[in-house]
């Protein structure tokens, strides 16, 4: 099939969407599609095997900022600008990898130029939480336009369960909706050997970019700190962009020695995330730590499942779609640090050594599987 991908944001900014839509992709490419990848900025990416194709944004900005800000509507011109593009290319569908309201123009203009169009939301783009007012449908406007151009489109991959709810708001039919996980490339995880750890301590990682509230990175101070009060011995890793915001806090600058702070491990020389370097620190560790109170999915969850961690995580969204109590980790009821330093205290030799736990299931989010299962939906 000739494909075309358009993310809202792509690399070199890594997020679990940006890595979905490369990585979904380069799959694509591999079992015999054609796929490129729309965006607004010329990116270098060395490890690609689909096409960058960049879109006129100063046509585009212009359209945007008189329907947004003035509720002017001159999408007409682009309507001109994607026909060339659908006459030229011809593409059997196009595949939205998280949308803004940028991107919902666009397909308001495709479905109007009768093309297929399917969507994958990934989580800002359709999720809604008012305890940290996290979601772009907080802004009206977007939320207005969202309900309007949902009806329009062929088919919606939902990622989690929590997406499909979140789906019911817009009454989308649901037997055009898709459940697909995100996915990572499994074989490439399993391949690096796990090494084995002789130190006392507990060691503990954490992946995620520094977003204090919504994933819980305020409250790494007070687990660490009951740590230190019950002499518990413990070495937790943060890997992640700005990761290094965390020193601004003068508990952790001055304990440093508990802490190894990373800054985010790109990926610019291997087709598939994550970088074999993070693959590394995965297995360098004893358990994963989510403290994230809500996601779409959890990518991160599912790498660390993949490379043999347990994943101790509170029983927030996302995590509850993936982690399964007492299987490929453990979930904790209440959102508060005593339980969760209690928790890891108490089960420190259980978790070192990954006993009694089964990481079969991970093969659900095998990124090949996943990908052929989205290409047999297209074909239908």
């Amino acid at each position: 099939m000739k494909l075309a991908f358009i993310p809202s944001t792509f690399l070199p900014w890594v997020g679990g969407a940006e890595i979905q839509a490369h990585n979904t992709a380069n799959k694509m490419v591999e079992i015999g599609n054609d796929v490129d990848i729309y965006l607004l900025d010329q990116v270098n990416i060395d490890n690609k095997k689909y096409k960058i194709v960049t879109l006129n944004k100063i046509l585009i900005n212009f359209v945007f900022l008189l329907r947004y800000y003035l509720n002017i509507n001159f999408s007409f011109l682009l309507r001109f600008y994607f026909k060339k593009i659908c006459e030229n290319k011809k593409y059997d569908l196009w595949h939205f990898h998280s949308v803004n309201y940028k991107t919902l123009i666009y397909i308001e203009i495709l479905k109007n130029l009768k093309q297929k169009v399917f969507i994958t939301f990934q989580g800002a783009d359709i999720q809604k939480d008012y305890e940290i007012k996290y979601g772009y449908r907080f802004d009206k406007k977007y939320e207005n336009l969202l309900k309007k151009t949902i009806l329009l489109v062929d088919g919606i991959f939902a990622i989690s369960k929590n997406i499909e709810k979140d789906l019911n708001f817009f009454s989308y039919p649901p037997k055009k909706i898709t459940s697909i996980p995100n996915s990572i490339e499994i074989k490439k995880i399993k391949e690096i050997k796990k090494k084995n750890i002789k130190d006392k301590k507990l060691k503990i990682i954490t992946v995620a970019r520094f977003s204090e509230k919504k994933k819980g990175l305020d409250i790494i101070e007070d687990i660490a700190k009951i740590f230190i009060d019950n002499n518990f011995d413990y070495e937790w890793t943060l890997v992640g962009r700005n990761s290094d915001f965390l020193l601004k806090s003068k508990f952790i600058s001055e304990n440093i020695k508990f802490f190894n702070i990373e800054s985010e491990i790109n990926n610019f020389d291997e087709t598939y995330f994550p970088h074999s370097k993070l693959i590394k620190l995965y297995k360098q560790h004893d358990v994963y730590v989510n403290l994230a109170r809500i996601e779409s999915f959890g990518i991160t969850m599912i790498e660390a499942i993949a490379a043999d961690l347990p994943v101790v995580s509170f029983n927030t969204k996302g995590a509850n779609e993936i982690v399964i109590n007492n299987q490929n980790g453990y979930l904790i009821e209440k959102y508060e640090p005593l339980e969760m330093a209690n928790f890891l205290m108490k089960n420190f030799n259980a978790l070192s050594k990954n006993r009694n736990l089964n990481y079969n299931a991970i093969m659900h989010y095998d990124l090949k599987v996943n990908t052929q299962l989205t290409l047999d939906r297209y074909q239908k």
